[in-house]
């Protein structure tokens, strides 16, 4: 029997464990977070077998999966150097930026012992363990950041991960941190600055916000994401967030003069590159 240490039981956490036990109903999964709401319902639902602390429950672990914001996985990496871990254990995290784990995972010295960095590109505005599912991952990319990790250890990995139906892409952390500050942390950077702005100019209008419809509402959905999760990520890749916000701001300044000097050719043609972008995604 593998016995499964997930710390964080929110919506990836709690999916990860739906993940395993699809595909792998005689794994132990032992569940870790402050949250008494999330884990007692996952407990009470059998996706989890059993809620440890963190630094009990680690020792007992074959695989030890980090699924909190990625300050707290730096946190717990640093415990996990600390304490008497399995031989052979592999661990490895589900955090949104990888440079900043990578360089913490150095402290995993205890021989036998392996670290991986993990990233599945999916999630949902949604929030909690009980919104998560078996399903959350299925048809998207999963990073996985080559660490201490053994071959053994990367195919007990994606055996236990089969269900998802990832694709799995290794990558450097780099290449990883910038890709993804790109296509994730800048989207949801530009969605909340733009909530924001928008109820600051909406204040004294007795209508406001009730009058937003499908355009406003769907680009600014992530702006409802868990916002503990995402100041750590906003810190924990900030090089390239500000790069490439840089980039954003310079873009929209010159459709912005664009629109204000009525060059109808510019504002044409820079809505039909992103309709034609836009549209091969969904193939």
């Amino acid at each position: 029997m593998t016995t499964v240490l997930i710390s964080g039981l929110g919506l990836i956490g709690s999916s990860v464990a739906r993940i395993i036990k699809d595909g792998n109903s005689e794994a132990d999964i032992i569940g870790s977070d402050p949250d008494d709401g999330s884990a007692q319902f996952l407990l009470d639902h059998r996706i989890i077998d059993e809620r440890e602390e963190f630094a009990e429950a680690a020792p007992k672990a074959d695989v030890i999966v980090l699924a909190g914001p990625v300050s707290v996985i730096v946190a717990q990496i640093d415990i996990l150097s600390k304490l008497p871990l399995k031989d052979g254990a592999l661990i490895t995290d589900v955090g949104s930026t990888k440079q900043v784990i990578m360089n913490e995972a150095k402290k995993l010295t205890q021989p036998g012992i392996g670290f991986i960095g993990g990233h599945p590109m999916a999630g949902s505005h949604l929030t909690g363990g009980e919104n998560g599912s078996a399903k959350l991952f299925a048809g998207s990319k999963y990073f996985l950041v080559t660490g201490s990790q053994t071959d053994r250890q990367l195919r007990e990995l994606q055996k236990l991960m089969k269900s998802a139906n990832v694709e799995w892409i290794t990558t450097t952390a780099e290449t990883h941190d910038k890709l993804v500050s790109e296509l994730s942390h800048v989207p949801h950077a530009v969605a909340a600055a733009l909530v924001n702005s928008i109820a600051d100019s909406l204040k004294d209008d007795p209508v406001g916000l009730n009058a937003a419809a499908g355009g406003f509402k769907s680009t600014t959905r992530i702006a409802a994401s868990d916002p503990k999760m995402w100041t750590s990520i906003m810190m924990s890749n900030s090089t390239e967030i500000s790069r490439e916000i840089q980039s954003f701001q310079q873009e929209l300044s010159e459709l912005q003069a664009a629109i204000k000097n009525q060059d109808a050719d510019k504002i044409f043609k820079t809505f039909v590159k992103a309709q034609k972008i836009r549209k091969s995604l969904d193939k």
